[in-house]
């Protein structure tokens, strides 16, 4: 007669996925909570935390209308290894180097100047010099009056192959 082993392995690897759902739902409420604390509420609309949670991202990045960073969430060190003090008063161009599409900058440059969405993705620097494949939904935010306040960029690494094949 054969025994039958059971392996709560297959449990484990259940209850781990569903932690780090967890995790990630903590992380997107935490960064929510932290960008309600530094832009005023008046600037808040409805759809844009029904965006975050939508993304998959790894970093947020929260400038002011002349592009300048005023807040990075806690995965903005994660992904490119520069901390929170070191990005606040910069423009997120500092990323860019050498590799970065002169083409794909200025079609930022464009439609940020013209207030609109961007979506696309960028090769970029990490502090330790390698190069990475950021993918970036930049979303513009307006005050109570329509005024262009913020611009809220939504930055996911994506693998290298898909940018340089």
């Amino acid at each position: 007669m054969s025994k039958k082993l059971f392996i709560p392995i297959s449990s484990f690897d259940v209850h781990l996925e569903n932690f780090q759902n967890l995790v990630v739902e903590f992380r997107k409420n935490n960064d929510v909570s932290h960008l309600i604390n530094v832009i005023k509420d008046s600037y808040w609309t409805s759809d844009l935390p029904i965006k975050i949670f939508q993304e998959d991202y790894d970093a947020l990045v929260l400038t002011d209308s002349k592009q300048k960073i005023i807040w990075v969430s806690d995965g903005f060190r994660e992904m490119t290894g520069y901390n929170k003090k070191f990005a606040v008063g910069k423009r997120p161009s500092f990323l860019q180097g050498e590799m970065t599409s002169s083409k794909t900058k200025k079609v930022i440059r464009e439609e940020l100047k013209n207030n609109h969405m961007f979506s696309g993705s960028l090769l970029n620097y990490k502090k330790s010099g390698e190069v990475y494949n950021c993918k970036i939904n930049i979303l513009p935010i307006y005050n109570e009056k329509k005024g262009l306040e913020y611009f809220l960029a939504l930055e996911k690494e994506i693998p290298l192959e898909n940018e340089l094949n």
